[in-house]
């Protein structure tokens, strides 16, 4: 959670997840192109004979053309949703802490810096949406490419061009027009599904919590919390967050953390909670149950009594 912020996740719910199921719809797309450009090369050659060579290198030209396009429109989708996750995080942030902002009076200025995000998002996705214009105008342009190549080599190779031959040639190449055209969408989704299953797989690979990590004391010990010569990080590759951890809280005692913002008390009631990672030390626990109030409330999806009981069943006769 400290690696991806909430709103990255929510971007990886909400658009990275839709649009890999989006993309089952262009699996086949493929396959269909390729066939519907053999069957129609094939009906050309009938008419035009070795011109259909021509027609051939030509579409193959078309398609080659989209693949510089395609390698910069994954670049700049993944500059897009790094905008994208950041203005999420800004807002959800300012969501948060609403109250503090209005009691400060500070909406203008964290008003600024969503507004300085949704800028840079709008460069990228204007950058984005340009790639996108490329790649339609090349594939529009394709069948017209197509049909001068075919005619040129006809007259070039001396190929009669007769009324029956010309038109069929036209028909033909209409025909492979509906594959070329369909062409960069399909290319467009496979390059936005590849950053969207890169992006997700990086949140899935995150490591997972050491379950080694926390000791159990036995009910009768006087101890509750134990922790000796505490190191721990957020991950196993940044620089340790808490060093040199010692301390023993007993049953019953009630402890206050004090310090400045920014300190590490949040950090220091996850670690207990063996939520972060742990470099050395041992932590000891009292065997039980625990509560724990965060510092930002999460609300699960459901009605106030099950946020409350969190899983737990509802004890009616207390």
């Amino acid at each position: 959670m400290q690696v991806h912020s909430s709103g990255e996740i929510a971007n990886f719910m909400n658009i990275d997840a839709g649009r890999i199921g989006s993309f089952s719809a262009f699996v086949h797309d493929w396959w269909k192109v390729l066939i519907q450009i053999v069957l129609g090369l094939l009906n050309l050659y009938k008419n035009v004979g070795l011109a259909s060579v021509a027609a051939f290198i030509a579409a193959v030209l078309v398609m080659l053309a989209n693949v510089p396009a395609a390698k910069q429109q994954e670049r700049l989708l993944m500059k897009l949703m790094e905008s994208k996750d950041g203005r999420m995080t800004t807002t959800s942030e300012i969501l948060r802490n609403m109250k503090i902002l209005k009691l400060q009076g500070w909406e203008m200025k964290f008003l600024s810096k969503i507004v300085v995000h949704r800028k840079t998002e709008e460069g990228w996705l204007k950058k984005f949406q340009l790639v996108i214009a490329m790649i339609t105008l090349i594939n529009n342009a394709g069948p017209i490419f197509v049909s001068v190549a075919t005619f040129r080599a006809c007259v070039i190779m001396r190929i009669p061009l007769e009324s029956g031959r010309v038109l069929s040639a036209i028909a033909t190449i209409r025909i492979l027009q509906e594959p070329i055209l369909g062409l960069p969408q399909t290319i467009s989704m496979a390059a936005q599904t590849r950053v969207s299953l890169d992006r997700i797989a990086s949140y899935l690979h995150l490591n997972d919590l050491q379950m080694d990590m926390i000791e159990k004391l036995p009910s009768t010990s006087k101890v509750a919390v134990e922790i000796n010569n505490g190191c721990f990080s957020w991950d196993s590759s940044s620089t340790p967050t808490l060093r040199d951890v010692n301390f023993q809280v007993f049953h019953g005692m009630r402890v206050g953390v004090c310090g400045t913002v920014g300190l590490g008390k949040s950090s220091l009631l996850s670690c207990v909670l063996g939520e972060m990672y742990k470099v050395s030390s041992t932590i000891k626990l009292l065997r039980g149950r625990k509560a724990y109030v965060a510092q930002s409330p999460w609300i699960q999806s459901g009605n106030i009594e099950e946020n409350i009981l969190f899983g737990k069943e509802m004890d009616r006769e207390v």
